[in-house]
């Protein structure tokens, strides 16, 4: 039981007591955009809180900070704390959100949050974290600038595509640096946001994570974050 807690695994029993809670949508494990707005709030209370008994967690959670297993009793998630600013996506395609954050008291961190949604609830959290020390880590002004963007909902007939927010993020990542390994895409029609998060370097690099606004095609915003090397 010690080397589960550990990796951040959470024990049968508590899952029960929390399956019992959750509203009866989340239960069925429908991947529609109701019940997958509800994994965010839930999220946010998650952290406001400090208690990962918030979510709709599954049998087993994976919990990883920075790609590495971290234990739900220690990990940022566990340290209760407000987000001064966020913005939430939610992927109906893959059963998906993502959640990018700004945390001032009582430490700042930068964080960005990738939800699995499945039939059982949830079965993988992974968070790219940054924190004082990091590349151009800024959290007040991060969230200073962020609150001044635009991240609403885009009229049905001016949002792009998926394949095109997609293809419009993509090619903005191609043309500013390396190319993040191991990416994977959040992708939000309706506020035509991409999220991608990485290891930049090479698959063994150091974790990191890009936010896209796009309109009409373009980049609007983007948010760049990366941890320092080990």
């Amino acid at each position: 039981m010690r080397w589960l807690a550990q990796c951040g695994l959470l024990a049968l029993t508590a899952v029960a007591a929390l399956a019992a809670a959750a509203p009866a949508v989340a239960q069925q494990g429908q991947c529609t955009r109701d019940t997958l707005q509800d994994v965010a709030n839930r999220y946010l209370k998650a952290q406001q809180t400090g208690s990962i008994f918030t979510l709709p967690v599954g049998e087993w959670v994976d919990y990883r900070e920075n790609y590495q297993l971290v234990s739900t009793a220690t990990g940022v998630i566990s340290q209760p704390a407000d987000f001064a600013w966020n913005v939430q996506l939610v992927d109906t395609g893959n059963c998906r959100v993502f959640v990018q954050g700004v945390i001032l008291k009582p430490k700042p961190y930068v964080v960005a949050t990738r939800l699995a949604w499945s039939f059982n609830g949830l079965g993988q959290i992974g968070s790219v974290v940054t924190q004082p020390g990091d590349p151009q880590f800024d959290a007040q002004k991060l969230s200073e600038s962020a609150s001044k963007e635009d991240w609403g909902t885009i009229p049905e007939g001016q949002r792009n595509s998926r394949d095109e927010l997609m293809a419009a993020a993509k090619a903005y990542l191609a043309a500013s640096g390396p190319q993040l390994a191991d990416p994977e895409f959040t992708v939000d029609e309706t506020k035509g946001a991409v999220a991608v998060t990485g290891h930049t370097g090479g698959a063994d690099g150091p974790a990191a994570a890009e936010v896209f606004r796009i309109e009409g095609g373009k980049v609007r915003y983007v948010h760049a974050m990366a941890t320092k090397k080990a």
